[in-house]
């Protein structure tokens, strides 16, 4: 997917910082994507993105997966699976933000979520080395051209 928008979700606790690596990456390379990093309340994404654009969500997952798993997951016309749409370090979880933009008619044209399977949540800690090579191949994904 060429995205339009990028938005790295998460906080710098090891792996739940992927999502926000991955976006940096994109930006230190000089990528051309539209990017925007979030970790906080979830709920500004409803203020981030326009109903035409293609957005791409990524954010660190734990589903019991192997570490380093990367979940693609087209969520404009369905919900986040319970497994992915339920843990979370936000104050409310992607999933359910995406849900609350749903029922307010306020989608993005296209919204597709990559879950970066995560082990380590300690504060100041770096990504694991899965983590870390998950963040190399969503930003191969993800960068324009």
């Amino acid at each position: 997917m060429s995205a339009t928008l990028v938005v790295g979700v998460g906080t710098e606790r090891g792996d739940d910082a992927a999502g926000l690596l991955v976006v940096r990456r994109l930006r230190a390379a000089g990528a051309g994507a539209a990017t925007a990093e979030l970790a906080g309340d979830l709920t500004a994404l409803l203020e981030l993105w326009r109903p035409d654009d293609r957005v791409a969500l990524v954010d660190a997952v734990r589903t019991g997966a192997a570490p380093g798993t990367v979940h693609i997951l087209d969520v404009t016309t369905r919900p986040l699976p319970a497994s992915i749409a339920t843990a979370s370090t936000h104050a409310i979880s992607l999933g359910d933000a995406v849900e609350l933009a749903r029922v307010l008619d306020r989608l993005p044209a296209r919204i597709v979520v990559y879950g970066i399977e995560g082990t380590c949540w300690t504060d100041g800690r770096p990504p694991t080395g899965a983590v870390a090579a998950a963040v190399d191949r969503v930003v191969a994904e993800l960068r324009p051209g």
